[in-house]
């Protein structure tokens, strides 16, 4: 595993299809890949709500998902 840049994966439905989701850790945030493919950048505001920094345009509900598996496996 990076030390610098820490990540996980896991199986998210997105589009009506299964994909393998992977969160990998980065200085302001979290790059997020479906199937290896980069998505998008995420992270948190003061508040603990999780929003899309850049990328494709996700459902917030996917945001969220994703966020939660963050705080799940950094706790």
């Amino acid at each position: 595993m990076d030390v610098d840049n820490p990540f996980f994966q896991f199986e998210l439905m997105y589009a009506d299809q299964i994909v393998i989701c992977k969160v990998i850790m980065q200085t302001n945030g979290y790059e997020v890949l479906f199937d290896g493919r980069w998505m998008a950048a995420v992270a948190h505001t003061e508040d603990w709500n999780w929003v899309q920094a850049s990328g494709v345009i996700l459902p917030q509900k996917i945001i969220d998902e994703i966020g939660l598996r963050i705080e799940s496996e950094y706790k």
